[in-house]
């Protein structure tokens, strides 16, 4: 199936559900590009890129290497597939937040708080995966860093149209693509900041994930900057 982060809403996509929830063993044995897609998931959060082969991919996913190359080139396309499909995650719960707080006649800073709190409790979800969806696919040369920007865009064009909903409720001026991309690059950079320390074995899933958490009001203070409006 077509994994689409440009349709939050409805049924959740099982792949995601997978990767979120830690289910991948639920899904049924004839989706093998969704295997596999987990399988690269858990794999990138527990050993990193570097160390991941095809062979780790299939093993983890009980599918063949000829049943791996029927869906993929290689092992950088995979990584870059499930980079797509992990950022629906985020995208989605935003989504849902930004629905739940329509006509709740809430401020601009307590929207967008909502929203920032969606997006960052996504994150911390699974705080070694973040990592590495922040920091791999960039490092796989052209194609890496061109996945990289569509997903920045992907993010950056929901900013926009929650900010032109938020800015008609609230009072704040439009946010303009470019704008977008430089708030969700600022955000990104922050938690990435978070996470790093997870390269530490000693360092705790948990507290990393209480890192991000963390980043609430920082992340909320940044947006409201932004958006214009003084935050009241």
């Amino acid at each position: 199936m077509t994994v689409s982060a440009h349709t939050p809403g409805g049924e959740e996509p099982p792949v995601v559900a997978a990767i979120r929830t830690g289910a991948g063993a639920a899904l049924a044995p004839a989706d093998h590009r969704q295997r596999l897609l987990v399988a690269m998931a858990e794999l990138l959060a527990e050993q990193g890129y570097a160390s991941v082969t095809v062979t780790d991919v299939v093993a983890r996913a009980r599918v063949s290497k000829r049943t791996f190359y029927q869906h993929f080139s290689d092992r950088e396309e995979c990584l870059l597939a499930t980079y797509r499909v992990v950022a629906e995650g985020p995208l989605r719960m935003i989504a849902q937040a930004a629905a739940a707080g329509a006509g709740q006649g809430m401020s601009l800073r307590e929207e967008v708080a909502g929203l920032t709190g969606a997006y960052l409790t996504a994150m911390a979800e699974h705080p070694l995966l973040t990592r590495a969806m922040l920091t791999e696919p960039g490092s796989t040369g052209p194609a890496g860093r061109q996945v990289r920007r569509e997903v920045l865009r992907r993010f950056a064009d929901q900013l926009v149209a929650l900010a032109a909903g938020v800015g008609g409720r609230s009072g704040a001026r439009p946010l303009s693509p470019a704008l977008a991309e430089a708030l969700v690059g600022g955000i990104n950079e922050l938690v990435l900041a978070a996470v790093e320390s997870a390269d530490r074995e000693e360092v705790d899933p948990a507290r990393i994930a209480e890192d991000i958490l963390g980043l609430r009001e920082t992340v909320t203070d940044l947006a409201v900057a932004v958006l214009g409006a003084g935050g009241s």
